[in-house]
């Protein structure tokens, strides 16, 4: 398998981007039975034929899986777009709306495609103190560590900057005084 925007793993490409996944997810879903996150991702993988090799491969970082992130991501924009319902934690099941996309056959589904529902715009858009709620299905709260925070809170990031900014400041005055 050779997905493009994926993890690299032994000189190609193999774990498929999160936009990547979001068509072979609703479809997996399509047959209107209620998954875990563990089944969808299960039958996601066996859909792509996706190898143990493949599937075991880490984010850069090294802090996740690299195909449990991606497919959290993918679940979780399905969800914002209200293509997938959540009955209950860590189980979902396709949605009307999800149902009636699949009738249409589109040829992918992507950040962009999901732009036409407005539960993914005020999700997409929120300002910067509700992103909170961007955060990957397979992941818990118990689960976030600074670098997710620092990822899905913007507030965050420019806390972090005007305080690394004037440290830099007070060094470099100090400097020119001594």
């Amino acid at each position: 398998m050779n997905i493009s925007n994926g993890v690299q793993g032994a000189g190609k490409i193999d774990v498929p981007h999160f936009q990547t996944l979001m068509l072979p997810l609703l479809k997996v879903m399509g047959g209107g039975h209620e998954m875990t996150t563990v089944q969808m991702r299960d039958c996601v993988a066996d859909n792509l034929e996706m190898t143990a090799e493949v599937l075991s491969l880490q984010l850069p970082t090294g802090t996740h899986n690299a195909f449990h992130h991606r497919m959290g991501w993918a679940i979780t924009f399905l969800y914002k777009a209200c293509l997938l319902k959540r009955p209950r934690r860590e189980i979902y099941i396709i949605s009307e709306i999800g149902t009636q996309v699949l009738l249409e056959h589109p040829v992918e589904i992507d950040a962009e495609f999901l732009r036409s529902y407005d539960n993914f715009n005020k999700f997409h858009d929120s300002p910067s103190g509700e992103y909170e709620s961007l955060v990957p299905a397979y992941i818990t709260n118990k689960q976030l560590n600074k670098e997710c925070e620092i990822i899905i809170n913007p507030r965050k990031i420019h806390h972090l900057r005007v305080k690394i900014t004037t440290q830099i400041l007070e060094v470099y005055y100090i400097n020119l005084i001594d």
